[in-house]
């Protein structure tokens, strides 16, 4: 079956307008909860950021690389575990309580993180394998790329949207079937995203590019504040909210886009059961 994107639409705002409490408890779980946790770690910092690129040489973060990268595995796994959650809030059709939703979200949300993280890798390899086979075969190395370089690059970044764009009914299929076991889900979505999938990865380009201009606008005033003001600031410290705001914005719209083109995807019979 098609997917029609405003009848998705459509469908995400009617889920949204549904499940309001619901959303906004995994917007916490999903957003506040990560945030707070990486605010404890300084080396996250936009200020730190901005004094490493401005004097690399001269900067030193003390500390051990172990600990931001532990902290960063348990954000994606907090952060994958709410959306399985409110996935799963989304579709039931008799929930069994937040408890329930969060521990078996947080078992799925791994399994779909380590889905992801294998398809990313699996990618990853197939997209340099033709610039290793180059590199062995002649004298040709990265820095020898140049333009042509760049171009392979800016390709495989649109390829690499392409195949997110066909992936993204995943988790919602996952949630709605309370399923623990992501690879059926993933090729279900390739399967159900076919007969759209050039509408599909044209919106999502355009999503994603409200959401860069909205980041890099928040990351630019935030750094202005940050060039005249002294650290820890009461206009500094607000912008966090504003950082949190985009943050959930994002989360949800992750959450319910997907969640309303699949149920648009299903055939109708189907469709009208969730209804």
């Amino acid at each position: 079956m098609d997917i029609e994107i405003g009848r998705g639409l459509a469908e995400a705002r009617r889920l949204a307008s549904e499940h309001r409490a619901t959303l906004a408890v995994y917007a916490g779980l999903g957003v506040v909860v990560p945030f707070l946790l990486l605010s404890s770690e300084p080396i996250f910092s936009l200020r730190t950021v901005m004094a490493i690129a401005a004097d690399p040489w001269a900067f030193r973060f003390g500390g051990s690389i172990a600990g931001p990268l532990y902290l960063l595995g348990i954000v994606a796994v907090i952060v994958a575990g709410a959306m399985l959650a409110a996935w799963n809030a989304l579709f039931a059709e008799l929930r069994e309580g937040y408890i329930s939703e969060i521990m078996s979200g947080m078992v799925a949300g791994v399994a779909y993180l380590f889905a992801n993280i294998l398809l990313s890798l699996t990618v990853g390899f197939i997209s340099v394998l033709p610039l290793i086979l180059l590199a062995g075969a002649t004298q040709w190395s990265v820095a020898d790329g140049g333009p042509a370089l760049e171009a392979y690059r800016f390709a495989l970044s649109l390829a690499g949207s392409w195949i997110g764009v066909r992936f993204c009914l995943a988790g919602a299929i996952m949630g709605e079937r309370g399923s623990l076991e992501p690879f059926s889900a993933f090729a279900e979505s390739w399967r159900r995203t076919a007969p759209a999938q050039w509408r599909l990865w044209a919106f999502y380009l355009a999503y994603g590019l409200v959401f860069v201009i909205a980041f890099a606008g928040l990351a630019g005033l935030h750094g202005a504040i940050i060039v005249s003001n002294e650290p820890g600031g009461v206009i500094e410290t607000a912008m966090s909210f504003g950082w949190v705001l985009v943050f959930a914005a994002y989360f949800l719209g992750q959450i319910l886009i997907p969640a309303g083109l699949y149920r648009v995807a299903l055939p109708r019979a189907s469709a009208e059961v969730f209804a």
